[in-house]
């Protein structure tokens, strides 16, 4: 997404949703609907939610894209039997940080179990 699309997203959310957050603002006497639609529909506003908008997504694809929740996540897939993970002091620790047994390092009894099991 670029810069542009962001911008136009978040002014339809403003259309959508403004009047609404307007309202309920004005409704507590914080201030006036008017007040708030104008900060709404300001350019420094909408770039301000456009650049936290950023920041979210960059710290969720950091988070998401871990090895440990790319393991977890192929090891949810339902032609997946279990992943084997190099028998290495790296790869013991990927299979630990992964909850359940179908994630084992290779030689390891567990590993042997999810390969048994993939082959049924």
């Amino acid at each position: 997404m670029n810069q542009s699309q962001v911008a136009s997203a978040i002014r339809w959310l403003v259309t959508a949703f403004g009047a609404v957050i307007a309202g309920w603002i004005a409704g507590k006497g914080w201030a006036s609907a008017n007040d708030v639609l104008g900060v709404l529909s300001s350019d420094t506003f909408i770039q301000g939610v456009g650049a936290v908008i950023a920041l979210v997504s960059l710290g969720w694809g950091l988070f998401r894209h871990t090895q440990a929740n790319q393991v977890a996540a192929v090891n949810n897939m339902d032609n997946v039997a279990g992943v084997i993970t190099k028998d290495t002091p790296e790869g013991k620790k990927l299979a630990r940080a992964v909850p359940g047994s179908t994630v084992a390092p290779e030689g390891s009894p567990a590993a042997k179990a999810v390969a048994a099991d993939g082959k049924r």
